[in-house]
């Protein structure tokens, strides 16, 4: 009976992995549909489309996971929504806000970003949308969802933490076509600094108490300091300058 649970738990998340791709290919096909027949003049709206792209992925992507957890009458608490933190987890959720939004403002990217002056609608709305979907949605599927069917696997923490972050670096291969025009060292760029995210942040939910409380805030934080000026970074071409 162990080994047969062991199995379901690993063919579910082969059935998520299958899912999230479909869902993948769908938005992705549909936001290409649509962006020839809208006018975007500037950097700050084809970054505002995209924001708004990555929000309806992330949310359709948490859909695509509830249904797939409905195979193994698995709930949202069971993947941490209701578990306590320790302090250990909300401390290491901290150092990892620091340190990658830190090292992300500090570094070429995003080095002069205006923090403190630029308030335009531009950057409150796709912090806030980014942040918050961000958040919730890529910490359940992630954290919560990958690293919970990984342990119901027999797998180790270790190995949990490494399969939740390669898959997450995995799913922000998109940022290689952010100009419109796919980018190969872009795209490794973006999945490698996404992978070490994704590291730090499976290390909280592990020590953590496999809470999502920690993970969720600091998803949300990261995103909402950096990810409008991070947008318009990639949309502007400037992976492509730092790797060529």
């Amino acid at each position: 009976m162990q080994k047969n649970s062991k199995l379901a738990a690993w063919l579910t998340l082969l059935v998520f992995l299958a899912a999230f791709a479909a869902v993948y290919a769908a938005v992705k096909y549909l936001q290409a549909l649509v962006m020839p027949h809208i006018s975007l003049n500037s950097p700050r709206e084809i970054a505002a489309f995209r924001a708004a792209s990555s929000v309806v992925l992330v949310w359709a992507e948490l859909g695509a996971t509830l249904l797939v957890m409905r195979l193994r009458g698995q709930t949202m608490s069971a993947l941490g929504w209701r578990q306590s933190s320790s302090v250990w987890g909300w401390f290491a959720a901290l150092i990892a806000v620091v340190v990658y939004a830190g090292f992300a403002l500090m570094g070429p990217m995003l080095k002069g970003a205006p923090l403190l002056t630029d308030w335009s609608f531009f950057r409150i709305a796709v912090a806030l949308s980014i942040g918050v979907s961000a958040g919730i949605c890529e910490e359940t599927v992630f954290r919560g969802f990958v690293m919970t069917q990984a342990r119901d696997g027999g797998a180790p923490v270790v190995i949990q933490i490494l399969l939740s972050a390669i898959l997450f670096g995995m799913a922000h291969m998109g940022w290689g076509g952010a100009t419109g025009h796919f980018d190969l060292s872009s795209m490794i760029g973006a999945m490698i600094s996404t992978l070490i995210l994704g590291l730090m942040l499976a290390t909280a939910y592990a020590v953590g108490r496999r809470s999502l409380m920690p993970v969720v805030a600091a998803h949300a934080a990261i995103d909402m300091i950096i990810e409008p000026w991070l947008m318009l970074f990639a949309v502007s071409g400037g992976f492509q300058y730092l790797t060529h």
